[in-house]
C-alpha cells in the first residue's frame, strides 16, 4: 500500500519537476550570462553560473542602444492597451454573458473568431489601414492594433465569469436603486477580480512580447518596443553574450513581476473559468 502511494506520487512529481527544470534553466543560465565577464563568457568549456559576476553587460546594454526608450514604448504601449482591452472587453463580456438579445451566441463566436487568424495575417492589412489614418510609425498604431487584439481574449476570460453569478446579486442592487453602470463597478466588477488577474495577464504577456505587428508598424527607435529593439541589437551585435542577455533580462522583468504580483488571482481565475 505505501509503495502505491510512492509510486502514485512519483508518477506525479517527476514529470512536474522535470518541466519546471526544462523550464526554468535556461533562464537561470541567461541570467548567470548576463552578470559573466567578457572573458568567463567567451571560454571554454563554459561555466554555469558567473565566477566573478559583473554589471559590465547590463552598463553596456544601456549606454550602446536605446533600451530606456524601447523599454518606456512597450510599458506605455502595454499599458494603455491593456487598459482599453480591459474596458472594452469587460463591458462586452457582461453584455455576453448576462443580457439577452438576438444572435449573442453568433456574435460571441465571431468576436472569438479573431483570436484564430495569425498576426503574418493581419500585418498588410494594419499597414494599409494605418497609413490611411496617417498613423504609421507612431505608438498609438501598435496601441490601437494590440487593443483589437486583445479585446477578443478577454471577452473569452470574462463571459463566463459574468455568467456565473447568481442573478439575485444584481435584481438586489436594481432593487436597492443602483443604475446598470454603477451596479456593474461597484458589485460585479470586484466579484469577477479572478477573471480580471488572469485576462490582464495574459493580454499583458502577449502584448509585451509581440514583435511582428510592431516591426510592421513602426520604423524609428522613438516608436520601438522592447521586442523589435532586442531583435535589432541581436542583428548588430550577435556576438556580445552578456550584453544580449542582460538585454533579455531587463525584457522580461516586468513580466515577472506581474505574474508574481497577481499569481494567486491568475491561478484562481484560471481554475474558476476552467471549471466554468
Amino acid at each position: 500500500m505505501v509503495a502505491k502511494k510512492w509510486l502514485k506520487k512519483l508518477l506525479i512529481y517527476v514529470p512536474v519537476l522535470t518541466w519546471v527544470v526544462i523550464s526554468i534553466a535556461p533562464i537561470i543560465w541567461l541570467l548567470g550570462l548576463s552578470f559573466k565577464s567578457e572573458e568567463e563568457w567567451m571560454s571554454f568549456p563554459p561555466t554555469f553560473f558567473p565566477t566573478k559576476p559583473t554589471l559590465e553587460n547590463y552598463l553596456s546594454a544601456f549606454n550602446n542602444s536605446p533600451i530606456t526608450t524601447y523599454f518606456l514604448n512597450s510599458v506605455f504601449v502595454t499599458a494603455v492597451s491593456l487598459f482599453l482591452s480591459i474596458v472594452l472587453g469587460c463591458l462586452a463580456g457582461y453584455a455576453l454573458g448576462r443580457l439577452k438579445f438576438p444572435f449573442k451566441e453568433t456574435i460571441f463566436m465571431t468576436i472569438f473568431s479573431v483570436k484564430m487568424i495569425p498576426a503574418l495575417l493581419t500585418v498588410i492589412p494594419l499597414y494599409v489601414l494605418m497609413h490611411s489614418l496617417g498613423l504609421l510609425n507612431t505608438l498609438w498604431a501598435v496601441i490601437l492594433a494590440y487593443t483589437a487584439m486583445g479585446i477578443p481574449m478577454v471577452i473569452f476570460v470574462m463571459k463566463d465569469f459574468f455568467a456565473g453569478i447568481s442573478d439575485e446579486i444584481e435584481e438586489a442592487a436594481m432593487i436597492d436603486g443602483l443604475s446598470r453602470l454603477r451596479m456593474f463597478l461597484t458589485i460585479l466588477i470586484p466579484l469577477v477580480r479572478p477573471g480580471l488577474a488572469a485576462a490582464s495577464i495574459l493580454v499583458f504577456v502577449r502584448t509585451w512580447n509581440e514583435f511582428m505587428i510592431a516591426l510592421t508598424l513602426t520604423s524609428s527607435d522613438e516608436s520601438r518596443t522592447i521586442p523589435v529593439g532586442l531583435r535589432n541589437a541581436l542583428g548588430e551585435r550577435m556576438g556580445d553574450l552578456g550584453p544580449m542577455a542582460a538585454y533579455a533580462i531587463i525584457s522580461i522583468i516586468p513580466i515577472l513581476i506581474l505574474f508574481f504580483a497577481c499569481q494567486k488571482h491568475f491561478v484562481s481565475g484560471l481554475s474558476q473559468g476552467a471549471s466554468k
